[in-house]
């Protein structure tokens, strides 16, 4: 085997594989990974270079036999083994995995497809049965046609495809994949199809009428396109949509909270003036121990209702009002301490982070035995809003069971239960990512305690 024959061979299959490899991997976020996300894609970058070097190895080892069987088994070798690769690294549901599976098989079949029927239409092709004697998988057209074919499809990959399936990866719930799931299983084997029929067709008499199955197979191709644009970027439209609806109800309920507690006021000062009124005929009359105790049991239900401002920032104070008194309804203690000055931080984005985390641990409580509980402290840390809301919980689902040093893990590690599939930790995790923060979460077995710990770096 002549040395540029070796290379054609090594980079043809670089070419071809590599992209595969990395699209399998792209579509998740760093927390998903097992490892560090960028050693993670360079180890697999290393991986196919060295695999890379060796197929011409054993192109020439099967040039006795059948070489274009050998290329396959070898090709198809190097598959199992990047499955195989991605169960282990990528700490997601099995769903989304094969969602991004379904994704390279789309990209895979295109360039092959869209290869064979440039090399089909170009002049000068060299015959197949003489490659195969020189051992060559890859003819010089065909290389060529690898190398522009990437140039091209990979970026298109990457924004049509890969981008809005990574951005539904992470803010769909897994229950509400299925639908999508069938669409994607459906319209991706029936694209396989009409390229292994256009292949197996042209197979035997050489591709150079290949091309005449360009007009289905482009209809086919933008058909399949459009399949991954709208499914993806609709449902996380949807799911957007919902989440500010969300919002927008739970900052009416502040509103309403505000509103209400004004009337308060204005009914305490009235009331204030009954009181005095009261004290001043008791004092006048030398009831002395009954004014002791009618002023005692005055200052006793002052006191609770100024405990309940508990910071002040509008916002914030009144959506913790409004949980603390869901959670008194259901027989929830909830102690609360928030020591924060008026925060800079949009309301709408505060609703979604203090109610999704308050919402969370009342209904947590809700399936507690006697013992409910919810413990709320807020405080300004150096130009930061931080939040860590501990509450009395019974079990999580985990969708891993590796845990960090300090035992928290990211929003995408637990599983709702809900029927619907809950408004959970990954709307407060996307919320603290828009303001360059973090949000992390905890679940101690031993003491049944769920632990929120949120930061927001406040403009």
């Amino acid at each position: 085997m002549s040395a540029s024959v070796y290379l054609r061979n090594a980079a043809g299959f670089f070419l071809e594989i590599f992209p595969c490899v990395l699209l399998v991997f792209l579509p998740f976020s760093e927390e998903s990974f097992r490892f560090q996300r960028k050693r993670v894609l360079l180890g697999e970058a290393a991986a196919v270079t060295v695999l890379s070097a060796l197929f011409p190895a054993a192109m020439y080892a099967a040039a006795q036999r059948d070489m274009a069987v050998a290329a396959n088994i070898f090709m198809g070798a190097v598959i199992l083994l990047t499955l195989i690769a991605q169960g282990w690294l990528i700490r997601e549901a099995p769903i989304k995995k094969t969602m991004a599976v379904f994704a390279v098989v789309f990209y895979g079949v295109t360039q092959y497809w869209v290869v064979n029927v440039l090399i089909g239409a170009a002049s000068g092709l060299v015959p197949l049965s003489q490659e195969l004697e020189n051992w060559a998988v890859y003819s010089p057209c065909g290389l060529a046609m690898y190398a522009v074919t990437t140039v091209i499809l990979l970026p298109l990959m990457l924004l049509l495809v890969i981008r809005p399936l990574s951005e539904y990866l992470q803010e769909i719930e897994t229950k509400k994949m299925r639908q999508e799931f069938f669409i994607l299983a459906a319209t991706t084997v029936v694209f396989l199809l009409l390229v292994m029929a256009a292949d197996i067709r042209y197979y035997r008499v050489g591709y150079r009428e290949y091309h005449r199955e360009l007009p289905q197979l482009l209809v086919a191709l933008m058909d399949q396109l459009a399949i991954y644009w709208l499914i993806f970027r609709e449902s996380v439209w949807r799911k957007r949509d919902s989440d500010h609806q969300r919002a927008l109800e739970i900052q009416q309920l502040q509103y309403e909270k505000i509103a209400s507690d004004m009337e308060n006021t204005r009914r305490m000062s009235h009331d204030l003036r009954h009181h005095y009124s009261s004290l001043n005929e008791m004092l006048r009359d030398g009831r002395l121990e009954e004014m002791k105790r009618y002023l005692s049991q005055v200052l006793d239900a002052n006191a609770k209702r100024m405990n309940e401002v508990y910071c002040e920032d509008m916002v914030v104070n009144g959506l913790l009002q409004y949980y603390a008194g869901v959670a008194r309804e259901e027989g929830i203690r909830c102690d609360i301490q928030a020591q924060c000055g008026r925060v800079t931080i949009d309301p709408t984005d505060l609703t979604v982070v203090f109610g999704n985390a308050m919402e969370n641990a009342v209904n947590a409580c809700r399936k507690c035995g006697q013992d409910r509980w919810i413990l709320v402290r807020v405080g300004t840390v150096q130009g930061s809003l931080a939040i860590e809301i501990s509450n009395a919980c019974g079990g999580v689902r985990i969708s891993r069971r590796e845990q960090t040093e300090d035992g928290f893990l990211p929003a995408e590690a637990f599983l709702s239960d809900r029927a619907n599939g809950g408004y959970g930790l990954r709307s407060i995790a996307q919320t603290a990512q828009k303001y360059d923060g973090s949000a992390k979460f905890r679940y101690d077995a031993g003491e049944e305690t769920f632990i929120s710990r949120i930061r927001l770096n406040m403009p």
